[in-house]
């Protein structure tokens, strides 16, 4: 505890009734305790403050501090110095390594300074280290495969897709039967009626320049239909079921499809009202189940030409074998011998004889398929090349391939195959 010298406020004087048993302390300067308390008195505050006289301040009239307090400061003021006393007095020890840090070497320091464990890195192994100690060290792992990642992407992305496409077009419920002609049809419908149909939804669908592929969704869409239901009504209502298909399949295969046509193009194609139109189409996904999806024969051509260009084929000779595969898969449509075949068997067939026509050929099995397993699809395309007449919608198929890339073809003679098998 340190102890405060009494001070009081300069040239301040005031009297005050004494109290009655207690002796009055008196500060420096002659002043009263009692004027500075006021408890007990009867002061004048007023005469106090109107008879005090302010005068500067001199240095006895300040507080001063005791001599313990003073002595106290100057033996503990000095703090660096009792700092670095204190550190100085603590012994260093060397602390040894442990763990990983145990089998690396420490620096060597003088024992009298203090030191920290340093991890030293031994010189790689190839700078004269023993033989055995870098066999034993040292493990030896041959480089990954180099292969650019984008063919390793394509590859996998291929195989995933193309596995995806044979399981779908397997699938029960979006296949016709290969006889409903005559089992749901029950033989009122005919190869050539269902031929005729066929011509006149590709002369529907090239007329408004449909999306790729429309012609055979559509027809895939009515193969299941007539599978499922017997047609009644006559040509008028096969022609409205025609049209009703290309309209769903495009509509499918493009949604900018409305932009082209809608029910009351579909209603004046077959002339008919636009209910009976929109009432047809609603039939048709019914009996179908609502399944609109599935690959096509047009879907596989695309899909096993995808890296004609890594084959034999290049550049624009690629080009022309899948418009002419895609041309012999829209003729196959015609032949109802080919509804039992499923698109893929279809797609490799047309790919084969394409390839054939403009001088490619090879025994190897196309997608999976060896060319006796596509024999049956080549004959029925061989078929239709011999008999334009014969099979309604051929002319207009070659003479719309003829007009568009101004080429003529012919296919050689069924017996090129059969030879160099």
């Amino acid at each position: 505890m340190c102890s405060v010298a009494p001070f009081v406020l300069p040239g301040l004087a005031c009297g005050a009734a004494p109290v009655l048993g207690v002796q009055p302390t008196t500060y420096a300067g002659g002043v009263p305790a009692a004027a500075w308390c006021g408890y007990g008195y009867d002061a004048d505050i007023g005469a106090l403050l109107r008879g005090a006289v302010v005068r500067p301040p001199m240095p006895a009239d300040l507080p001063m501090p005791s001599m313990e307090f003073l002595a106290l400061s100057r033996r503990l003021g000095d703090h660096g110095a009792g700092f670095r006393s204190m550190i100085g007095g603590i012994q260093s020890q060397r602390v040894p390594a442990c763990g990983l840090m145990a089998s690396f070497p420490m620096d060597a320091h003088d024992d009298a300074a203090p030191t920290t464990p340093v991890a030293v890195l031994r010189a790689p192994r190839s700078y004269g280290d023993d033989d055995a100690e870098r066999d034993a060290v040292t493990v030896k792992t041959p480089p990954p495969e180099k292969r650019p990642q984008q063919e390793q992407c394509g590859s996998e992305y291929d195989a995933s897709v193309d596995a995806t496409f044979r399981v779908m077009e397997k699938d029960p419920a979006k296949r016709p039967s290969p006889d409903y002609l005559s089992d749901t049809q029950a033989g009122d419908m005919m190869m050539i009626d269902r031929a005729t149909l066929i011509e006149k939804m590709h002369h529907f669908s090239r007329y408004y320049d449909l999306a790729p592929g429309t012609l055979h969704r559509a027809v895939s869409y009515v193969d299941r239909f007539l599978s499922s239901r017997k047609m009644n009504g006559g040509e008028r209502q096969l022609l409205l079921l025609g049209a009703a298909a290309v309209f769903a399949a495009a509509k499918y295969e493009d949604r900018k499809t409305t932009q082209r046509i809608n029910a009351d193009t579909v209603a004046a194609y077959v002339r008919c009202t636009r209910s009976e139109a929109l009432d047809a189409e609603r039939e048709l996904v019914a009996a179908l189940g609502y399944r609109l999806s599935g690959p096509t024969a047009y879907t596989f051509v695309d899909h096993f030409l995808r890296r004609a260009q890594d084959q034999e084929e290049e550049g624009s000779a690629a080009a022309l074998v899948r418009a002419l595969a895609h041309h012999l898969a829209d003729m196959a449509l015609l032949d109802y011998r080919c509804v039992a075949l499923l698109p893929s068997a279809v797609a490799a067939s047309a790919i084969v004889l394409a390839r054939l026509v403009l001088g490619y050929y090879s025994t190897a099995p196309v997608a999976g398929y060896a060319l006796e397993d596509l024999s049956e699809c080549m004959e029925a395309i061989y078929g239709m090349h011999e008999n334009l007449q014969a099979w309604p919608g051929c002319d207009q198929m070659m003479e719309e391939w003829e007009l568009t890339t101004r080429l003529r073809y012919s296919l050689p003679h069924y017996s090129v195959l059969t030879r160099r098998k």
